[in-house]
């Protein structure tokens, strides 16, 4: 590369100045310490220069005297490309190319470059970290600083140069062969040195000048830019690695909490699903006893808030993991609005609110997952319920076209506006930006008798957006009520599917029921068997393969997770045995998609359901093929 160079600036000169610069970009961008925690030496230090006076080893003056060799020009600019390539390198390749630089600039017979550091005894020593030519057998050696060239160099502040110094300096009488002159220039830093820099004649005919100290010194200043940089992005990196290693334990904690939940859930699922089957029989039972069946009521409305609360939480978790998805299929929206007002009344107790509900007289069909939609209505009327005081006002208005009478001009569905309005305790200004994050809930809701986990609007927004939809809330402030806005686009023309549901016909089964736990057996047992149908139990798979030796069921219901033989394995064996070919298996279990916990196998089950199973579950399964 043709450059035309100022007599006074070398190519290292430039190179350094555009090196500083960006040292000072590096400097400017991190708050981390770059300089050597070290502590320069005292008084010792002092004797050693005074010692080399007296002797007449420090012969720095004599630079001024001797002729100034012409500059090398052609050498520099190779040099300066042979350190520009060396920024890419390791951090002691780079160190290592400048000694070799200093080495041939020099014309030096050794070369290196001593760091301070801390020696065992917690006194600053001199590492020769980077060496070339005769003394690079000696990489690594620590000199101690208040007993060195460097370390008098150092005190002094200034580039020096030592004549014979083996004589004075115990640290160098290993150096072979004998070292004529010393030259060395120190490594400035902030706020204190790096460490020095020198150049070593072992030739009587190779005296050191007054142009050694200018490339020393300008090599000396680069390799401070360069320390400082590689500090600065240790520094980063160790900053990096930090961060990661704490997103990783986020992460790991955060899945630690999922695989809880999904524990947890499956532990509540257990009890709930005999409590739940003995309430739907106990119901049967007490038909004609008011007072009874007042209690179960109160029972049965808990136990739907704690089926609530699991939900919740399984859904909160399929969320996390992407599982929560969506099966649009047609159906009446009038349809879903009804179960979804059924559910609230439930909920509202002795009808404790006054209810307003707008629908379109027309019907209107929808292309969606009904049962998500209705959970989400059914979420907006719960939450409603629960912060409106007794005695308030909530509307429920669904707006949507009548596409059998509006021309349109597109297949695209047109959009269904769901509004659920209160005169509630609204939600404050600082909450309402959060309303939608996961577990978020205002002091005042957690202290109401209701509960909640904070999770039902956030599996709003996931469910309408899923849909394509869009979900808003607003509020005046905290006791200025709540209007939440959903706008899906799932209007469709009618399929022409016939919208009645046919009443479930029972028809008597012979069912093999199988689960561990003895209670669940027996709850969920005698509801089949209210209902008609021929039930035998087990608590374990063995137990089970015997009954099957005289009795053949039509359906199967099989927990997984037992101990010894579980429900996979026993399923497996079933499906071996010549009077079970027809019988149709259905897997039962606590655990969800979400947890990862599945054991079931689709080419071995006939069905999979999730506990407290009800009888609406099991009807098409029950239905004779």
């Amino acid at each position: 590369m043709q450059r035309i160079l100022q007599m006074d600036e070398s190519p290292i000169d430039d190179l350094l100045r555009q090196l500083h610069f960006i040292e000072q970009v590096v400097l400017s961008g991190t708050s981390a310490q770059v300089t050597p925690e070290t502590i320069m030496a005292g008084p010792s230090a002092s004797r050693a220069v005074e010692r080399a006076l007296r002797a007449g080893a420090l012969v720095t003056a004599v630079l001024e005297d001797r002729p100034h060799r012409a500059p090398d020009f052609a050498a520099e600019s190779r040099a300066m490309h042979q350190l520009a390539q060396a920024l890419t390198a390791p951090d002691g390749a780079v160190l290592q190319t400048l000694a070799d630089i200093a080495l041939n600039l020099c014309d030096a017979g050794s070369a290196g470059i001593s760091l301070f550091e801390q020696g065992e005894d917690r006194k600053p020593v001199l590492r020769w970290v980077a060496l070339s030519g005769a003394g690079a057998a000696f990489a690594n050696t620590e000199v101690p600083s208040e007993d060195s060239p460097s370390g008098a160099t150092l005190e002094l502040g200034t580039a020096q140069l030592f004549s014979f110094p083996q004589r004075h300096f115990a640290c160098l009488q290993h150096v072979r062969p004998g070292i004529i002159e010393e030259l060395v220039v120190p490594i400035p830093g902030q706020p204190e040195p790096w460490g020095a820099l020198w150049v070593m004649s072992h030739d009587e005919e190779r005296l050191f000048d007054g142009e050694d100290r200018r490339i020393l010194t300008s090599l000396a200043n680069f390799t401070c830019a360069a320390l400082t940089m590689s500090r600065a992005k240790a520094d980063a990196e160790a900053r990096a690695a930090e961060a990661e290693a704490t997103r990783n334990a986020l992460a790991l904690a955060e899945a630690r909490k999922d695989d809880f939940i999904a524990t947890l859930s499956h532990e509540l699922r257990n009890p709930i699903a005999p409590i739940d089957s003995a309430l739907m029989a106990a119901r049967k039972l007490a038909t004609d006893n008011p007072a009874v069946l007042s209690a179960l009521s109160i029972a049965d409305r808990q136990l739907r808030l704690l089926k609530r609360l699991v939900n919740d939480l399984l859904d909160a978790s399929r969320i996390r993991h992407g599982k929560l998805a969506v099966r649009p299929s047609y159906a009446l929206l009038q349809d879903i609005v009804a179960d979804a007002v059924t559910a609230m009344k439930a909920d509202d107790n002795n009808g404790r609110h006054q209810l307003h509900i707008t629908v379109p007289p027309y019907p209107v069909t929808v292309h969606a997952d009904p049962a998500r939609l209705t959970q989400v209505v059914s979420n907006l009327l719960s939450n409603a319920v629960k912060y409106t005081p007794p005695g308030g006002d909530i509307t429920l208005s669904v707006e949507a076209p009548d596409l059998s009478v509006e021309p349109t001009d597109s297949s695209s569905p047109s959009d269904v506006v769901i509004t659920v309005k209160d005169n509630g305790t609204g939600i404050s200004a600082s909450l309402q930006p959060h309303v939608f994050d996961m577990f978020a809930q205002s002091a005042s809701a957690r202290k109401r008798a209701e509960g909640g986990l904070g999770i039902g609007l956030a599996v709003v927004k996931h469910l309408v957006t899923a849909h394509n939809g869009t979900v808003t809330i607003a509020s005046a402030g905290e006791g200025q009520g709540t209007e939440v806005t959903i706008r899906l686009p799932i209007v469709c023309k009618s399929t022409g599917d016939s919208t009645a549901t046919a009443s479930r016909t029972i028809v008597s089964r012979r069912i093999l029921l199988v689960d561990d736990c003895a209670d669940a057996t027996e709850a969920l047992g005698t509801l089949l068997e209210l209902e008609g149908h021929e039930v035998r139990r087990a608590t374990n798979g063995p137990d089970a393969l015997l009954i099957v030796e005289s009795f053949t069921p039509d359906v199967a219901l099989i927990d997984i997770t037992m101990p010894g033989m579980d429900g996979l394995e026993l399923a497996q064996l079933l499906r071996l045995r010549a009077q079970c070919s027809l019988t149709r298996l259905v897997a039962l279990t606590g655990y969800t998609d979400s947890a990862g916990r599945l054991q079931t196998d689709e080419r071995v089950f006939d069905a999979h359901f999730t506990k407290p199973l009800s009888l609406d579950d099991l009807e098409d399964v029950l239905r004779p093929s």
